[in-house]
């Protein structure tokens, strides 16, 4: 009972104490993209993960990608929130890729701006900063990349980063020291009992306690690029050609 009176408490802090995206995102590089170009992924109220904006409107609004695991979470009523706040709007699966971990969902135009995307996966050592949804406690991780080449099964190709993104930033955009997006938070590289101990506690336990050391697989911007092509020749990423903004 103690154990558990405890593991509220701390809960009920991290929840009381957090700030929206756009807000914990603040004095980072990943500041404008969270706030301009993320969105939260919700179902009934709850963040299952998140979404980033493309160029490009590539339905009747604006188009998004994000996991496909995600979608498999919410369910067909999915609502979409801006990284700022503000009053939620419905969003619709545009498309779900066969090959790796990735969907693309439409929302209203204007509802958010496209996010300027890197070239390339940043070298090993870089540093990277991931954004997730609001409601999880933290919604920004900060880390360096580990693995600038590596696949995993069932998720696809990208880089990996020493990071405390939590589980449910799946979806969310990882951005370099310039603010552009790398790639988006997909998976970890080792979940050990990180999945076991969120299913007791509802929350991301480990990922608070010693979410630094954790391996996090990123899929990298180029794949989805080269993806896009196949199933949403509409969307695209914004690739960016001039400096940061």
């Amino acid at each position: 009972m103690l154990y558990r009176f405890a593991l509220a408490t701390f809960v009920g802090l991290l929840m009381g104490c957090a700030g929206l995206p756009a807000e914990q995102a603040a004095g980072t590089p990943a500041r404008r993209i969270a706030a301009e170009s993320l969105v939260s992924v919700q179902a009934n109220g709850v963040s299952l993960g998140a979404a980033v904006a493309l160029e490009g409107p590539g339905c009747d609004g604006v188009a998004l990608v994000t996991n496909a695991h995600v979608l498999r979470q919410a369910g067909e009523a999915v609502e979409l929130r801006r990284g700022d706040g503000g009053a939620a709007v419905p969003g619709r699966v545009m498309a779900i890729s066969p090959r790796m971990d990735l969907a693309v969902l439409c929302a209203p135009a204007g509802f958010v701006a496209p996010a300027a995307v890197a070239g390339s996966v940043p070298a090993r050592g870089a540093p990277v900063w991931a954004v997730g949804p609001q409601g999880l406690g933290r919604a920004v991780a900060q880390g360096h990349v580990f693995r600038p080449g590596a696949r995993m099964q069932g998720f696809g190709s990208g880089f990996t980063a020493h990071m405390g993104a939590l589980m449910g930033f799946s979806g969310g955009p990882v951005v370099d020291r310039s603010g552009r997006l790398v790639g988006l938070t997909t998976a970890l590289a080792a979940p050990g009992t990180a999945p076991v101990m969120a299913a007791l506690t509802g929350m991301d336990m480990e990922g608070f306690w010693d979410g630094a050391r954790r391996e996090v697989f990123i899929l990298a911007a180029p794949v989805i690029e080269e993806e896009l092509r196949r199933i949403a020749p509409g969307a695209r990423l914004a690739m960016a050609t001039a400096g940061p903004r």
